[in-house]
This record gives C-alpha cells, structure tokens and sequence, in this order.
C-alpha cells in the first residue's frame, strides 16, 4: 500500500515556515540527504552519493523511500534534532490520517528516548519546532508528553518502554541512543521487545509505517549492533544502517572538543566522537555460564545443622533507586560454593526495617556476622549494631568481588538460585580496561540498570572462599594424650601419669657444631652462627622466665629426688 505524503520532509526542513529556520544552516546538508531518502527522492548531486556510499557501504542507491533506517552517528552530530523534526512531521504534516484511521482508532507517533532526561530533551525539541504559527495552529491539545493534532495523528514521548509500544496504532516509531538500552534478551524492555512490539504495531499503517533508530555506538551487544553487521554494505536490504562519525554529520563540531575528549578518555571518546565500536567494554558473564550453574526450580535452601554460613548485604538508602539485597552461603566439603538465601527489598523502604527482617533470617541460618562493602558503612553498621549479628565493611570492592568469582561461575563451582533478577543482572555485567589495563566490572551505563542482587550474591561467594581459606590456615587444637598409671604426688596440685616405656627424649635441640665468638655482633653472624645462636635462645628457658617474670614456686619440686624417685618428707638444701 503507498501513500503520497501531503508535503516532504525534505521540503519541511526547507521551508521557513515549518523547519527552515532550525535547519536552514548550510551545515545541515547531511541530514538533508537522509530526509530525501526517507521521502524516496533521488539522490543527484555527487557529494550526497559520496555520503551516502561513504556512510551505508552500498554501492547501489536506493530506489524506493527508506522506511527502517538505523542511524549510527557520533555525539553532537545532530540526531535528536532530526529525530524531532521527523516525528513532528510524521505526525502534523504528513497526510490527513483520519482518512486512513477506522472508527475509534488512533494514529500516534512514539518518540522514545534512553531515560527520562533523554526523554524530556526529544520533548523540547518538539515543543521548539511546534513554536512557529504555522505548526502551532495544528495542535488541538498538549500535555506535555501527549500532542494532539487536528489531524487525528498525536505525538506521544516517552521512555523506551515495550508495554508504550505494544498494541497501539502506530504510524511512526522512532528512538533515540537505543544503544544504550537494555540489551538483556529476559528484560522486559529489551531493545529487541521494543522493536519487536513496534513493528506489529506499524502493520496497518498505509505505508508500512516508519521506524529511526539512532543512537551513538557503545558496546559490541544489542539489537543495534546486530542490525549494523546485517545491514552495513547490504545491496539486497530495503532497510539502511548510516554509519557515520560525529565530523561528518556536523561540519561546525570544533577538532579541539574532540581531541580534549580524546585526551581524558580514549575508549570512550572514540566511541562518542568517532564512531568506534568499543573494545574495552566486554561481556563479563556469557548467559549459558550463568544458565549452568543454576539449579533450576530452586528458589531457598533450608539451614542445614552443623554447616558454617555466611552473609554479605548490597546495602541501600531506600530513597533512591537501589535496593537492599541479601545473599547467604556456604561451602560444602568438595570445595562447592552454593546460594542458599536470595532477598531483595526495592525501594521505597525503611533501612532499620530492613536491617531487622534481615537479622531475624540470619538468625534462623546462625549467621554471625555480616559482611559488605562501604557503602554508607556507619549508618549502617550502627543500626545491625542493634541486632545479634555485628555488620563488618569489607575491605575489597564490588568489582574486586565479581572479578573473583568469576573463576568460580566459570568452572562451574558456584550453585546458584533460580533467580530471574540475578541471571538479568549478572548478565548486564560490564568489563572495562581503564588505565593501567586495570579492569572494572560494572552495570550498564544507564538510569534503568541496576546490580544490587548480583554484589550480594558475587559477595557471599568471596566471603564464603574467605572463610574456608581462614579456616583451613586456623591451627588445629590437639589434646594431650597421657599414658600410665596416674597418682598423686604429695604437694602437687593434680594428678601425674608415669612415663610409657620407650626411649627418653631430651626437652631441648642439641646446639649446631658453630658458635660464634663471645665478641661477635649478631648483625654479622654467619647463617649457621644464626642457627646456633636462636637454637640457643630456644634452649634457655630462663629468657622466657625473665620475660614472664619470677619463675613460679613449684611445691611438689621439693618431694622429687634428683634420680626421680619420690620423698616421703620435702627435700633439703644438702640433699641429692
């Protein structure tokens, strides 16, 4: 089904009535250039085929209007301004949708954006170009994240959000920095669920409907990436990836601005500035890592007698966004570290409420103490303070604690819960090479991420390793073994036991054959005069007397003759 649009948009942006005066800058070319393809005009001058070839890797110019169109372009290139511009159109000046709509039926344009910040920019964007009389007289009503038209079309923005999406009739979607959305194939609002939901939503639209996705690039994980590999020099697709970095697309970008940015951070910048797909940010947990060391079906285990537990806390304010998360574990003989408790509180909470549900469920698994890291470490150590089980700081950090239990997810050492929250989050890892190839494994860079169950989680397991590491090193307590006939010697104050018949063997160390001379500092001894000289100070218990102090008085001594045999009455000063 076609549809002739009412006015182009590479018209629109032309006339100074509509866009003219917000893309009138001759800098603007570029963009100028993606709005005729949407509008299916034919390319005719050089410099734009040149842009185009130079930005899709096609070497065929397209012949029908672009209806799928994946933007990938720098930071301040320009995109939210076209991405407005576009959604203004689609909906005010494209056509009279009420000729197209069935009773009842709307024809809305979603413009989505990253975050809410991201969000309320495309909002003011829009709200600018609807400013100009011609525009303003279109709109029947706006509240701020709804504009209605006059003709039955309306503009909503929003935050990328599948269930915006799903089961509306939608004539135009469109995105903005969609790299940086979730990527996790189990979120909700996973950039696939998005367009996955937009596109059936399009299915009735006379055109086929129009979907912009734009965003700089980020990490190499996502829709985004997927689609740039499918369509970047692909002749034989109708849909189009524009690869360009921020230069190209915004002539007026001044060099010093990206070469400061390349400066403090060069990952980063070639990422934002010159299109660089990133190398330092990695998957850190693969999903089928994760899946493996599941125990499905699991959700607790109950407190086993005569096992050792341990506890750590992702400790929050409640105000925020984070949560409070709780994790208990253990380790069995086979050197296995198994999740037995997984409890998350979302905000908005009380902490001391929290922290008391907590010490009563740590009390049930005879938990001592509980472990985190230090974040917010006197507020919070003061309120467990309260309670049986004494919070303890640990001294390593979250990202000290994923990259060590790493090891043990990757050789399948670590039993976990069925978690969905916990599979999500570990999987949303990401693993940075800063300076000094330092690694730091954080969550994604965007508002709607969180980690709050995987550090309590990642926390227990290192807190449990730790433990059975201290343990293991502990010395062993050995109780003395007396063999013999016992009896009581008079004076003394217990029970002595004769001596099992064998070879007598001597209390002390015979001295090594070298001695030093008396006159000999100790700083120059030789090592075996070292030797002799601490087997010596072994040897004398008189130092270990002079240390402790007077020797103890011993009254029994005085019953024993030299020969060992026993006296009916104390020994004097002239007997042997």
């Amino acid at each position: 089904m076609t549809m002739t649009p009412n006015i182009t948009l590479h018209a629109a942006m032309a006339d100074p009535k509509l866009f003219g005066t917000v893309f009138g800058s001759a800098s603007f070319w570029p963009w100028k250039t993606i709005a005729k393809l949407i509008d299916g005009i034919p390319l005719t001058e050089p410099r734009e085929v040149e842009l185009l070839k130079g930005c899709t890797g096609r070497t065929a110019l397209p012949t029908e209007p672009v209806r799928r169109l994946i933007m990938l372009a720098g930071r301040r290139a320009g995109k939210d301004r076209f991405f407005s511009a576009a959604a203004v159109w689609r909906a005010a000046l494209c056509t009279d949708w009420r000729q197209h709509q069935s009773a009842g039926e709307g024809a809305v344009v979603i413009l989505l954006g990253a975050d809410k910040k991201q969000a309320n920019i495309l909002r003011k964007y829009c709200e600018g170009l609807l400013r100009t009389p011609l525009l303003a007289a279109e709109v029947v009503r706006s509240t701020g994240e709804v504009t209605e038209f006059r003709n039955g079309a309306s503009l909503e923005i929003a935050t990328n959000d599948a269930r915006l999406v799903r089961g509306r009739s939608a004539i135009a979607v469109l995105g903005s920095e969609c790299c940086h959305w979730k990527t996790d194939e189990h979120a909700a609002s996973s950039d696939e669920e998005v367009v996955g939901a937009a596109e059936p939503s399009m299915a009735m639209c006379p055109d086929g409907g129009l979907l912009l996705l734009g965003s700089s690039v980020h990490r190499k994980r996502g829709y985004m990436f997927r689609k740039w590999k499918e369509l970047y020099g692909n002749d034989e697709s109708e849909s189009i990836c524009w690869f360009a970095p921020s230069s190209v697309m915004n002539p007026k970008l001044p060099v010093h601005v990206v070469d400061r940015a390349l400066a403090e951070d060069v990952h980063k910048a070639r990422a934002e500035y010159l299109n660089i797909w990133r190398e330092d940010l990695a998957e850190f947990l693969p999903i089928d890592v994760v899946e493996s060391c599941t125990d499905w079906d699991v959700h607790e285990h109950a407190p086993k007698p005569d096992t050792k537990y341990v506890a750590y806390v992702d400790a929050a304010s409640g105000t925020g966004k984070d949560s409070y998360a709780l994790a208990i574990a253990h380790i069995e003989p086979d050197g296995s570290v198994w999740i037995d408790v997984v409890r998350e509180r979302k905000p908005r909470f009380v902490p001391a409420q929290v922290i008391a549900e907590y010490s009563e469920l740590l009390a049930t698994y005879h938990v001592t103490e509980v472990h985190s890291d230090n974040y917010a470490a006197g507020f919070h150590s003061s309120e467990w303070s309260n309670h049986p089980t004494p919070f303890l700081p640990c001294k390593d950090s979250t990202s000290d604690n994923y990259l060590g239990a790493l090891p043990v997810l990757l050789a399948r050492r670590a039993h976990l819960l069925d978690n969905t929250t916990l599979r999500n989050q570990l999987t949303s890892l990401e693993r940075t090479v800063g300076a000094g190839d330092k690694e730091t494994v954080t969550h994604p860079k965007h508002a709607n991420a969180h980690d709050d169950v995987a550090a309590a989680v990642c926390g227990a397991i290192m807190t449990a390793l730790q433990a059975a590491k201290r343990a293991a090193l502990e010395p062993k307590i050995v109780v003395p073994f007396f063999a013999g006939t016992p009896r009581n010697i008079p004076g003394g104050s217990a029970y002595q036991y004769e001596p099992v018949a064998g070879p007598i063997v001597p209390s002390a160390a015979p001295l090594p054959a070298a001695s030093p001379p008396p006159d000999k500092p100790p700083a120059e001894y030789t090592p075996e005069e070292r030797e002799w000289n601490r087997q010596r100070i072994n040897n004398d218990k008189s130092i270990e007397y002079r240390i402790m102090g007077t020797r103890p008085r011993e009254p029994w001594r005085d019953y024993v003759n030299t020969d060992g045999s026993i006296r009916s009455r104390p020994r004097g000063r002239w007997d042997i």
